[in-house]
């Protein structure tokens, strides 16, 4: 089997096996020049690839355990994913100053008013003083300003069915200066005149004669608003 055989020159067979023979030597060395190549990594002539390919490896593996959830990942139910948790709206701050002041009160109007007249004791003695009162109160929901000027405030004394006037205290006064009230709701001005029990008659004439005993009605008024009658007595 070694010597070679057949029709041409032994010299033919011998460059034909040389060939064969080099080139698997090639091919083997070639082989093994790629399996070093391959293996080479970890090999000690590479310690740094060693080292360089456990840092990719470990930090491949922090990243896998500490990243958080993406938008892809299922969360539990209940739980909340800053990754996918729309930013809270700004907030907005309005700075507001103190409310305006109320306005002033204004006047108060005859609906909101109420005149009462009043004596201090349903019966006197003939020759008596009795004391007499205007009482003006603001009946209204809301505070106002009222004139009350002597001018327009009067007591009337009449008689018992009212149809004849007796005494006014309109007939003789001084005049004075204007006055004008702010009255809260339910508050009363009240204006108090002794009554000498005579008749009077208008621009301060001398007083007249002096009341007999009988029965007798006094209504205040305030402007264009009059009173309800009190009854009085004079024995």
């Amino acid at each position: 089997m070694i010597e070679p055989t057949g029709p041409l020159d032994p010299s033919v067979y011998w460059r034909r096996r040389v060939v064969a023979l080099a080139g698997s030597v090639l091919a083997v060395v070639l082989l093994a020049v790629i399996i070093s190549g391959w293996l080479g990594g970890g090999s000690q002539a590479d310690p740094q690839g060693v080292a360089n390919r456990q840092n990719v490896v470990t930090t491949s593996a922090k990243r896998l355990t500490s990243s958080p959830p993406t938008s892809g990942t299922i969360t539990p139910a209940g739980a909340s994913s800053s990754s996918s948790a729309s930013p809270a709206p700004p907030t907005t701050t309005t700075t507001t100053g103190p409310p305006p002041p109320p306005p002033p009160p204004g006047p108060c109007p005859d609906a909101s008013i109420t005149v009462e007249a009043r004596i201090a004791q349903p019966s006197y003695r003939v020759g008596q003083a009795p004391l007499l009162t205007l009482v003006v109160t603001n009946s209204g929901k809301v505070a106002c300003n009222r004139e009350v000027t002597r001018q327009l405030r009067e007591l009337v004394v009449l008689t018992a069915d009212a149809s004849t006037r007796l005494w006014s205290s309109s007939d003789c006064y001084y005049k004075q200066d204007p006055d004008t009230r702010l009255l809260q709701p339910g508050e009363q001005a009240t204006f108090s005149i002794a009554w000498a029990g005579r008749t009077s008659s208008p621009n301060c004439a001398p007083s007249g004669a002096l009341l007999p005993a009988g029965d007798y009605t006094v209504v205040g008024k305030l402007g264009n608003l009059t009173s309800r009658p009190t009854p009085f007595k004079l024995t």
